[in-house]
């Protein structure tokens, strides 16, 4: 009988030690709890930029992330993890140490807490942006030193599957701390979880909105984000809202994380969207950092221990 001789590529054993990692390690969101709050809004039309209070545990994803004199959001998918925007946890290239708080819509109720302990923030590898125009792979994970405790004020969101669509005119809500609209064009920074809702917009209307930036320096547009809002503008994401989620709910009524809050070139005005990380193209990115795979496949991360 022949002698057969097998052959082991390191592609092979990396492939097959990812899929060992991932099974044996990766701790999935229940999905009897992810993307349910116990309370929804009833007012979906909105004047805004900053949109209608949220009720409590309407939206008990959100987080308040402060890093320095800056505000951003984030979006709990597990008991030690918050999802986000790169460029709210990164300041000239470096990862920084973000304050974390759950659980609240006042932000006065919420300051009077302590921050939750941070031990790592995870940037998205390939996300480099130092003239502020290329905010591709704008995503960034946080990882708490202590799980939390799932309740009413704080639940998980749901991630989304690869091949979720996101659809021109598909509705999604978006929450946040940040700029909020007092009328006659007056903005101020919120001290109340806002939310509104407002429609995906197909990329060739997205494209064509950047074509109306005067200059020659204008910001990339590409597959990894989509953007939002109405022709007319008026409903908007804003400064202070980076990091925050775009979610969209499913036929069974749960909500998933659709996009991360990026970036815009104004505010809520004529012409003009926000532009959002699509959480789908880094599914796989999400689930190796969460399962600890990162530990023996380093090229998946950048990461700083806190």
């Amino acid at each position: 009988m022949p002698t057969r001789y097998h052959f082991w590529s390191l592609k092979t054993s990396e492939s097959i030690l990812t899929s060992l990692c991932l099974l044996s390690n990766y701790k999935f969101i229940s999905y009897a709890v992810c993307g349910r709050p116990t309370k929804q809004n009833e007012n979906h039309f909105q004047r805004i930029i900053g949109g209608n209070d949220a009720g409590e545990h309407t939206i008990p994803w959100q987080a308040l992330i402060n890093v320095g004199d800056s505000r951003g959001g984030g979006m709990i998918i597990a008991d030690r993890w918050i999802l986000t925007a790169a460029h709210v946890v990164t300041m000239n290239g470096q990862v920084q140490t973000p304050e974390i708080h759950l659980g609240r819509t006042d932000v006065h109720q919420i300051l009077e807490t302590p921050s939750l302990n941070v031990t790592a923030v995870h940037v998205h590898p390939q996300y480099n942006n130092p003239n502020g125009l290329n905010y591709d792979h704008d995503i960034a994970l946080i990882k708490l030193k202590d799980p939390v405790t799932f309740e009413a004020a704080i639940m998980p969101l749901c991630l989304p599957s690869e091949d979720d669509r996101y659809d021109s005119g598909m509705i999604g809500l978006v929450s946040g701390f940040g700029i909020a609209d007092k009328g006659n064009r007056q903005h101020f920074l919120t001290n109340k979880l806002k939310y509104v809702h407002i429609p995906v917009v197909e990329q060739e209307r997205c494209s064509d909105s950047l074509k109306l930036i005067p200059g020659s320096r204008k910001p990339i547009l590409t597959d990894n984000m989509f953007c939002a809002g109405t022709p007319e503008g008026r409903k908007d994401s804003c400064q202070g809202d980076g990091g925050n989620g775009f979610t969209l709910q499913s036929e069974d009524g749960r909500f998933w994380a659709a996009g991360i809050v990026s970036w815009g070139i104004k505010c809520g005005q004529k012409g003009t969207y926000g532009f959002y990380t699509k959480v789908a193209n880094y599914v796989d990115w999400i689930n190796k950092i969460i399962s600890s795979c990162y530990r023996y496949m380093g090229k998946y991360i950048i990461s700083q221990d806190i």
